[in-house]
């Protein structure tokens, strides 16, 4: 193999080892094209790479991030021994680290937010300014945006990233497509609404809560049971399944008849893909993530259209639209057309 032809060494930097960003991760590897291998740096837990890597076809390198101090300076040292073509950062403190360390001009460094942290609605308003004046001032060390979503590209555009520099490499669900799944009525006179995510302020129980008490008031006379599927605490109505690996995760979606995401803020939420590929109607709070969301398939609008289908014996055509709507909005999500985005954000 000549030196021209010789794969390009990405180094991915993540510093979480749960969530959506390693699944993401996993999934950007899967379908990169060939010309790249991969290094994960992230942390290792029990001194092994995280659980969530294995199967992964990548090295591993160790990344101490137990505080920003360490973090900077482990990653120094492993970015000087690499000599990676590409520093692909994913989410804001990796991100961060790996612009403000940049110095070879022939290493391009990558940036996907997997959500902004100005984005955030459970910090203060001068938390959120910091953190917009952060990366106002590291855009013009990030080479290309690699953005999740179109959200997350018109954000970018907002911290002064030129619409040149950005690319939105569009995420893919983590389940597989189940087989064609036919509109159904609910079964047995039951309603089952569903969300998928940690019990957690970004994805905001508290909302779940309160839209299924909306629709348990509208349906008096329905059974109405909700599930939320990932860790969380308790909470009276609501069945907690506690985390669960991605073939229960695919039999719990199945198992709903509409899904509901009530999170706050999100890059692109992976959790809706899912819904999507377990032939889901989905209903989708209006968060920046989700520009331009048709109100029929947000849950302000959508949530009435849903009632009225239930009441009026129609749930089957309702569903039926609702995914023609998803489908649509969504666009072309598979392994080739991430792959595709992948290599122009590289290069």
């Amino acid at each position: 193999m000549t030196p021209d032809s010789a794969p390009r060494l990405v180094a991915h930097l993540v510093d979480r080892t749960t969530g959506g960003v390693p699944v993401a991760v996993r999934s950007y590897i899967r379908t990169s094209p060939p010309a790249y291998r991969h290094v994960i740096v992230s942390p290792p837990v029990a001194g092994r790479p995280a659980p969530v890597w294995a199967g992964v076809d990548a090295a591993h390198a160790a990344w101490d991030t137990s505080t920003p101090l360490r973090a900077l300076r482990d990653l120094r040292g492993i970015l000087r021994r690499g000599r990676f073509d590409v520093v692909h950062a994913h989410s804001s403190f990796p991100g961060a680290y790996a612009r403000m360390l940049r110095s070879a001009r022939t290493t391009r460094v990558v940036y996907t937010p997997h959500c902004f942290a100005f984005t955030r609605t459970d910090v203060s308003f001068l938390h959120r300014a910091v953190y917009r004046a952060v990366e106002r001032t590291l855009a013009g060390r990030t080479t290309v945006l690699a953005a999740c979503g179109p959200g997350e590209r018109d954000e970018a555009w907002g911290v002064g990233i030129p619409a040149h520099r950005v690319v939105v490499v569009p995420n893919l669900p983590s389940v597989s497509d189940v087989d064609a799944r036919s509109p159904r009525a609910p079964r047995d006179g039951v309603l089952r609404l569903g969300m998928l995510g940690r019990w957690s302020p970004q994805k905001d129980p508290a909302c779940f809560i309160d839209r299924v008490a909306n629709v348990r008031r509208a349906l008096a006379d329905v059974d109405v049971q909700a599930t939320w599927i990932g860790d969380g605490s308790a909470a009276p109505g609501i069945r907690v399944t506690g985390w669960v690996g991605i073939d229960r995760v695919r039999r719990e979606l199945e198992e709903l008849d509409v899904y509901l995401h009530t999170a706050a803020w999100e890059g692109f939420p992976i959790a809706i893909l899912d819904a999507d590929a377990a032939g889901l109607p989905i209903l989708a709070r209006r968060i920046r993530a989700l520009p331009d969301l048709p109100a029929a398939l947000s849950l302000d609008e959508g949530a009435a259209a849903l009632v009225a289908a239930v009441r009026e014996r129609r749930f089957a055509a309702w569903s039926l639209e609702n995914r023609r709507g998803w489908r649509a909005y969504l666009g072309p999500r598979d392994a080739r057309s991430q792959g595709e985005a992948l290599a122009r954000a590289w290069g």
